[in-house]
């Protein structure tokens, strides 16, 4: 232990020494890190808010199509879709996006019956200060929302509806742990939701159908198919692994399109690592003249590559954590969530695991220490008269 204590001191200030050679393998390798790093962790970010999103869905969602598009269905669905054997409960849902032309941005209206006892006591969980909405033109909003558009309790802002203007009276904000919630979602009482979506009665957005098996989900739907024919029906655990799917693709595309980038580095780095100046020469030639082994010289070169990897990878690490959990990865996040005018910009919730630098470490700190390896071994098994006679 104490051997290779003292080939890490002595590794630490070669490298030290050598700071030209240092700092430009570590700028390098911290660029490389960085865009990994930033590639990795807004995609498990986004990964981990969509999954926690879709725990809160129904288990099966009922859609109506026309031409191909979402449409508005009817509520006389609904006693056909509870006749059916493992529904529990079929819930017509009022919801939609708002656009605000002031803002240029859209919004998640959402009606809310807050006569039944399941709703009230669902959202007396995530309330964080003041009431739920009751009256016409009361609303909740998400907390981040809120805060967005500078509101507290009993502010009241107007908003378009229509040809007319409707005021609205915010009388509560509340908080979850999906940020996709509490930065775009607005809760109203359901005659509201329907005048400002324009929704008539009999008809709702969607249905929600909670199944006391969700396993059984995928034969639930079938019999739903069955009933509506033209319905879409979508299945809350088919579309967790679709979210997955969709971010491992345009991660993986956007870590391919990142290889060149470590090719080119290793391609440095090699260069870098080959070229043994006169100073080196002797240095190994007088290690080796008072003792040192072809080993110790390997080692000590390999801990001194390692360090080099360390000092490159850590602030690329830490310079992609601020830019996409601080930064809200300006650039980086159009690419993977696309490209649309929701608004506000959403705040991710830091999705962090030791898995995640065991594979940045497998990605770029392992290759360019790999790299470095028969660099190191021809350094180590140099002749030591030939290298203090000044040979190459």
């Amino acid at each position: 232990m104490k051997r290779q204590l003292a080939l890490i001191r002595f590794a630490l200030g070669s490298a030290h020494r050598r700071t030209g050679r240092t700092l430009s393998l570590a700028v390098a390798l911290a660029l490389v890190t960085f865009g990994y790093s930033s590639v990795l962790f807004l995609t498990e970010a986004l990964r981990s808010e969509f999954r926690l999103a879709a725990t809160a869905l129904p288990d099966l969602t009922v859609q109506s199509l026309v031409a191909g598009r979402p449409a508005l269905i009817n509520e006389e669905q609904l006693p056909a879709i509870a006749s059916i054997a493992g529904v529990v409960a079929v819930q017509p849902r009022v919801w939609g996006y708002y656009f605000v032309p002031a803002m240029s941005g859209n919004f998640t209206v959402v009606g809310v019956d807050t006569d039944a006892e399941t709703v009230r006591r669902d959202l007396s969980l995530v309330m964080l200060e003041g009431k739920l909405p009751g009256a016409s033109g009361e609303v909740v909003l998400g907390e981040s929302l809120a805060a967005f558009l500078g509101l507290e309790i009993t502010d009241a802002v107007t908003l378009p509806v229509g040809r007319a203007m409707k005021r609205l009276e915010l009388v509560g904000t509340f908080r979850s742990q999906v940020a996709l919630w509490t930065s775009d979602v607005i809760l109203m009482n359901v005659a509201d939701a329907r005048e400002f979506l324009q929704v008539p009665p009999g008809q709702a957005t969607d249905l929600a159908v909670l199944l006391s098996t969700p396993d059984e989900a995928s034969v639930a739907a079938r019999k739903i198919a069955e009933l509506l024919p033209s319905a879409r029906i979508v299945d809350r655990q088919l579309m967790s692994r679709t979210y997955d799917l969709t971010f491992d693709t345009r991660g993986g595309m956007m870590g391919g399109m990142l290889l060149s980038a470590l090719v080119s580095f290793l391609i440095l780095a090699w260069d870098r690592l080959t070229g043994v100046g006169p100073g080196e020469r002797r240095e190994i030639g007088v290690l080796k003249a008072v003792g040192w082994r072809t080993g110790d010289v390997l080692i000590a070169r390999l801990w001194e590559n390692t360090v080099i990897a360390v000092y490159g990878a850590v602030p690329g690490i830490l310079a992609a954590y601020g830019y996409v959990f601080l930064a809200r990865a300006p650039g980086l996040a159009e690419v993977l969530l696309g490209w649309s005018s929701i608004y506000p910009a959403l705040r991710l919730t830091p999705a962090v695991d030791p898995g995640q630098f065991l594979v940045l470490l497998c990605l770029v700190v392992i290759p360019f220490v790999a790299a470095s390896l028969i660099p190191a071994w021809r350094t180590a098994t140099h002749d030591p008269h030939g290298l203090l006679r000044g040979a190459a």
